[in-house]
């Protein structure tokens, strides 16, 4: 090593961790979308002409062997988007980390969560097989986290934001109030952001 190097190798892990995950996920993308790939399941019904009618994931679950994935995320829509898009290509539904703790254990294959962030819980107990970590533009993630907050009334508890559940996604809320909580929290949730990902890639 020269005296101008400043290369830092737990960044050079996380970068090598991320370039692992990334050809992982276009080479399965490649296989999943091949028509010529021997497992292809369609959860939508091809309409022709690049038409297609949606089709839910089939809820009935229980009594099936899956290799479970949890999708772990810093709180935003971003894990949302991930886990529509794999129940969509694998039939398959998803739940989230605090259902699991409150509504029960179950046999979903896919399984949203925040954790470790203060919002998250380990509500899955040891049901996850494998690790899939959204990470996003932290300014974007930060805005998405504060409309989420703000659809749910700042919930502090599981039973107050289950019940502002149909809230979500209806509005955006005024710029005034995330100014207001992204003047009180950004630092810390900077910090947090940067744990999450230290968490996973360790």
């Amino acid at each position: 090593m020269t005296g101008n190097d400043n290369s830092n190798p737990k960044a050079l892990f996380r970068l090598i961790g991320l370039a692992t995950v990334i050809v992982f996920l276009i080479i399965n993308n490649e296989k999943i979308t091949s028509h010529n790939h021997p497992n292809n399941r369609r959860t939508s019904v091809d309409m022709g002409n690049g038409n297609c009618k949606w089709t839910p994931p089939n809820l009935d679950v229980e009594g099936k062997t899956f290799f479970k994935t949890v999708i772990a995320g810093f709180p935003s829509g971003d894990k949302r988007l991930t886990f529509a898009q794999l129940e969509a290509l694998t039939e398959s539904p998803a739940k989230d980390e605090w259902d699991f703790k409150f509504l029960g254990m179950s046999n979903h294959p896919f399984i949203k969560a925040n954790y470790p962030h203060h919002e998250g819980i380990w509500g899955w107990e040891d049901a996850g097989d494998q690790v899939i970590m959204v990470v996003r533009n932290i300014k974007r993630t930060m805005v998405e986290y504060h409309d989420i907050l703000w659809d749910i009334g700042y919930a502090k508890t599981w039973e107050e934001a289950f019940a502002l559940v149909p809230n979500l996604y209806r509005e955006r809320p005024p710029l005034e109030d995330f100014l207001a909580w992204r003047d009180e929290r950004v630092f810390d949730e900077i910090d947090w952001y940067g744990w999450f990902i230290d968490y996973y890639m360790e």
